[in-house]
Parts: structure tokens; sequence; C-alpha cells
């Protein structure tokens, strides 16, 4: 193949769509058939020349040559589409040789068997609390039983995650996950926590059927396990889903202070009926405001009447509280936006549609750039968070000893040690229920490696 085509070729795959890319290259010109492509994919480093400056584009391109342009597009994955990315996969995989012999790191060829790619982390983390906490449990029957918790918790995780290719547009995924806390009796508890199969639908439509990550609006109320279905339509710059099925981590964790220590009450959130997990249809939209700004909003339907009367008993009757609605259904808008190259905020608000004093709210200042790929980056972020009494927080992304009942500030930083290896470490600060009250601050720390 001549160079001219290669490159021609690169620009449809990769789609570079620099308009106006100066040429570098004294042999190419602008009567020159390939002059656009040749420039648009200089302009991204991806094509280079000869040190005399010429492309000598009629030549026939070689294999070694080849590789060098798929090392560059491979950096490129993250920016372009489904189809795009499947292009580039087997290109990968057809000058694994060459690629292997540029030293070229990539997952795809490193961590691929056959049609199989597979992936992990494994995890080292510290908790604890700066004074004795207990913990006030409610079963579905409303039973009672009071617990002291530890003050601090050392444990591990290990997961690791299969990924067959099936075809260019669907893949099935399976991850096995194992844990324990150091010291205790047995063996680490090892479970299948995702089980999903994902089908691209053209390049505008992915559906998702299985157990996977269910991530609501940007994290504050719910970012754990789902088991259902999820359809997602669009691109980055603007898209839409909407997901069906039952989350299996929903529990309210409310929590009550004073100045000796904090009781945070657990009681489940479910469909008695039909599923012991509460039934949920998700709706979302989120996109880009120009280049630097990101934002979106959610709807989320919760099925059926019996876990409003769950709800009921058991969470709100022992407060002298009562439900006169229907519904448990709740909302939210978040956001977030670059203020350069290292600072960055973020925001998210949310409530039930129909229960007072079920408002949530999060505001951050991050800077840093942390990337845990690159040894040395690191970040530090500073929050402010609050938590109505019945506010719809079940597994959120922000650490917090309780997801109800909380107003607090909390600091993290992070930190790159390694490439591939990032620590992480967090504290509240000055935590207290919305009636004043003192509770017990939470720390944490994680170490992280990726694999």
């Amino acid at each position: 193949m001549k160079k001219h085509l290669a490159v021609l070729a690169a620009t449809a795959v990769l789609g570079v769509t620099s308009a106006f890319a100066a040429n570098p290259f004294s042999d190419v010109t602008p009567q020159d058939w390939a002059y656009q492509a040749v420039a648009q994919l200089a302009s991204q480093g991806i094509v280079n020349g000869y040190p005399d400056g010429t492309f000598q584009g009629q030549n026939n391109i070689t294999r070694f040559e080849m590789a060098q342009m798929v090392a560059k597009a491979m950096t490129r994955q993250g920016q372009v589409d489904a189809e795009q990315n499947a292009v580039i996969n087997r290109l990968a995989n057809e000058f694994s040789a060459e690629l292997n012999s540029l030293g070229v790191r990539v997952s795809t060829l490193e961590n691929k068997v056959g049609n199989f790619k597979f992936t992990g982390d494994a995890r080292l983390r510290y908790t604890g609390n700066d004074t004795d906490t207990y913990t006030y449990k409610l079963d579905k029957e409303g039973n009672e039983a009071i617990t002291p918790n530890n003050k601090s918790n050392f444990d591990y995780r290990g997961r690791v995650q299969f990924e067959a290719t099936v075809n260019d547009n669907t893949k099935a995924v399976v991850r096995v996950a194992a844990s324990k806390e150091f010291g205790a009796a047995g063996s680490p508890s090892t479970s299948i926590d995702r089980v999903y199969v994902q089908h691209n639908f053209g390049k505008y439509a992915t559906t998702t059927v299985g157990r996977q990550d269910l991530f609501i609006g940007n994290g504050l109320t719910y970012d754990s396990d789902f088991e259902g279905a999820a359809v997602k339509f669009g691109k980055d710059t603007l898209n839409a889903s909407v997901a069906y099925g039952y989350a299996t981590d929903m529990a309210f964790k409310m929590v009550a202070g004073n100045e000796t220590d904090t009781i945070v009450t657990k009681a489940p959130l479910f469909n008695e009926e039909q599923k012991d997990n509460a039934q949920l249809v998700v709706f979302q939209v989120n996109g880009k405001l120009g280049k630097d700004v990101k934002a979106g909003a959610f709807y989320t339907r919760v099925g059926a009447t019996d876990a409003t009367e769950a709800f009921s008993r058991t969470v709100l009757a022992p407060v002298g509280t009562a439900l006169k609605d229907k519904s448990l259904d709740f909302y939210g808008v978040h956001a977030n936006a670059k203020l350069g190259s290292k600072v960055a905020v973020d925001g998210e608000f949310a409530k039930f549609r129909e229960i007072k004093h079920s408002n949530a709210w999060t505001a951050g200042v991050t800077y840093g750039n942390y990337n845990m790929k690159k040894q040395g980056t690191w970040s530090l972020k500073a929050q402010y968070t609050s938590l109505g009494e019945f506010a719809p927080v079940f597994a959120s992304t922000y650490w917090a000893p309780a997801n109800q009942n909380l107003k607090t500030w909390s600091v993290q930083g992070k930190y790159a040690v390694a490439d591939n290896v990032g620590l992480a470490a967090y504290t509240t600060i000055d935590a207290k229920d919305q009636e004043g009250n003192k509770v017990s601050n939470f720390y944490r720390a994680d170490l992280n490696y990726k694999f």
C-alpha cells in the first residue's frame, strides 16, 4: 500500500478534522490529492517524515511504519467512537509483533488471549471514626438491633474482570471480586459482582443487559450494583439514557449525633411482593456546555407502593413521621467545570419528589492533575455536603459516615506513588447532624493498584 493511501485511511479511522492544518513536508504540495490527509495526521503527530523533511508518499509503506501509525492511533482511542475503536483494535492485533518491538505497552496486546481481555485492580483500605459509633438496624419487618461498630477497620479487596469479544459490536463481561478484613476469621468472601452483555447499535446507541454499574447523576445518590437493562443514546456532547431493573444497594443510613457517640440507623428500601431489591426506572440526560463544562439531570422512578410502605414503617414511623403520598421518586441536577489546567469545580443537587426534608447537595473544588497512570501526579479537593433527614442518597461516590441527616466539610488528597499505583486519603471535618449535634468524623485511606 502506498503511504498516501495509508494516511487517507487513517484519517477516516480516527475522525481527524483539522481542516486548516499546515503541511510540514516539502514533497507534498497543495495540488496533491492526499495533501489534506497528510497535513491533518502530521498536525496530530500521527505521521512523521524523514530527516530531510520529505514524506515520500510514492513509496510503499512498511509494516514497521504502519505499526508506528497504529501506536499513535491507540493513544486517541478515548476520543473516537466504538466503530473506530474496533478498527484500531484489529490493526493493533495485526501489527502486534511490530508494536511490541516498539515497546508499546497496551492492554489490548498484553492482556489478550484469543478474544479474551482481562484487567483488574487491588485495594488496601483503612477506615475509622474519631469516637465510638453504634448502629441501630431495622430489618424488613421493623425488628430492632443495636450493635457497636469497630472504631477502625483495615481490609483488602481484589477484582479481576474478563471481557470477551463476541463480534465487532458485542462484548460479554464477567468480574470476580474477593475481599476480607485483616485478622477476621475465615476466608475472603468471593463473588461474581459483574455479569453483563453490551451491544452497540451503530455509532449512537449502546445497550447493556445484566448485573452492571449504575451511576446516577454525578454519583451523589447512587453509584453501585444494578441488575437490569440500560440503553444509552448519543455521544459525549449530548446523550440520554434509560435504565430499568433492580438496585441491589439501596438502604437508608441516617445519622443522629451527640457529644459522645454517633447512632447510625439502617433500614432497607425494598419491594416486598416483587423483589427484595428496589425496582427503578432511571432517566438521565448529560452533555457538554462548551469545551470545559459538563452538566446533566436525572429522574428516578421507584416502582410499586410496597417500597413506600416499607419506608414509612421502618424509617419514618420510628421517628414519628408519616408519609402521605405513595411515591419515592427522586430527581436531581449536576455540573462540573474546568477552570484552567489544574482547577475544577463540581456540584450536585437531589431530592425526593414528595418528601419534605429530603434535599441533598454537595459542592467541591479540586486543584491538581491527578492521573493514576502517571507517577508523581496529585490533587487536593475540598468539599461541603448537606444531606437532609430523608435525602435520596444510598450508595454515594462521596465518602461520608452516613447518607442522611448529615452536614460536613471534607478534604481529600490523591497521589500517584508509581504508574498505576494511587494513594488517596480523606476525612470529614466538623461533621454534624441537621440539628447541629456533633457526629463522629470519618476518615479513610486507600492504596490502589490497577493492572
